[in-house]
């Protein structure tokens, strides 16, 4: 009976085989899907919260190892430990950076500042190619408004958005 139910598996699947037919990559698509949740799981919120490049490193590489499996006739044991080990890498260097500042600056990056007090940064938006057009986006986006005269300072935060620090009133 186990025999069955294993073989019935192994050809639902496409485990043993070179050229996987359409309802076996549908198959896998669910049993992927399923595990990817698992995995997501696993790692925490922050990374779907995409805070940083190495956020989004974590997932394109995620999404290749996983998808690849779904259209290609290659192991999903080995697919899941890949994806896993993963996993497990990003949430390692997660509370190493969180531990250690260097760490922190070494995987995540730094912010640069782009506006202080209400004066462009030109060398800073040079190297990392914004430009004020860029920050006027930002700032309707931001605080509803282009008036550029409410800018106290702005920054490329290290996860690539542009953030925006209002002038206080007083």
């Amino acid at each position: 009976m186990i025999t069955r139910m294993l073989l019935f598996f192994d050809n639902l699947l496409g485990v043993n085989t070179e050229d996987l037919q359409s309802y076996q990559m549908a198959a896998r698509a669910i049993v992927i899907f399923f595990v990817a949740m698992f995995f997501i799981r696993i790692s925490g919120l922050r990374m779907l919260g995409k805070q940083s490049t190495f956020d989004h490193l974590t997932i394109l590489i995620l999404g290749a190892i996983l998808g690849r499996a779904i259209v290609a006739p290659q192991s999903l044991a080995g697919t899941f430990l890949a994806a896993f080990i993963l996993i497990m890498l990003h949430r390692f260097v997660g509370w190493l950076t969180y531990k250690n500042t260097f760490a922190g600056f070494m995987f995540k990056g730094t912010s640069v500042q782009l506006i202080k007090d209400n004066v462009y940064n030109e060398l800073n938006m040079s190297k990392t190619q914004i430009t004020k057009n860029d920050i006027m986006i930002a700032l309707r986006s931001e605080l509803n408004t282009d008036d550029f005269n409410e800018v106290k300072d702005a920054y490329l935060e290290r996860s690539g958005k542009i953030s925006i620090v209002k002038k206080s009133i007083l």
